[in-house]
């Protein structure tokens, strides 16, 4: 059975060194995932949502919705500035949608990407376990 996006990173973050995180994400290098760490870090990507988290209504956990981040990877780009043409409110609405449908640790691994911080799975984790992904542009200047 395939794993939930969250549970993974919740493995990463149980994880007691950074080897074992490295581990871990290496031996779960899909490419949900891999976007899931690009929409975090990537400073070139700008969220185009509100700061903080929204008021949302989270689906009982009961309710077996792990495979719906997965599904809804493909359509982040709504929410990503200068990628899309859709209105600020329908947007808004969207997302808070999404996050009412799915798992609620999934739901709430969605909203630590929108605020750029996955606790536990740090930047430079993410930077050791996959060299050469999220390299910022260099400065020319320098």
């Amino acid at each position: 059975m395939l794993k939930g996006l969250a549970e993974i990173i919740n493995e990463v973050k149980k994880a007691k060194s950074v080897g074992q995180k490295v581990k871990i994400l290496q031996d779960n290098q899909l490419k949900e995932l891999m976007g899931v760490y690009e929409l975090t870090y990537d400073n070139r990507l700008t969220w185009q949502l509100p700061e903080g988290n929204p008021p949302y209504k989270p689906l009982e956990k009961s309710m077996d919705a792990q495979g719906h981040l997965y599904q809804e990877m493909r359509r982040m780009y709504i929410f990503l500035k200068g990628l899309n043409n859709v209105h600020q409110p329908k947007r808004e609405q969207i997302f808070v949608r999404m996050l009412e449908e799915m798992d609620p640790d999934d739901a709430m691994l969605l909203l630590e990407m929108k605020n750029r911080k996955i606790k536990g799975v740090s930047k430079k984790v993410i930077k050791q376990a996959f060299p050469g992904f999220l390299n910022e542009p260099e400065n020319q200047d320098a």
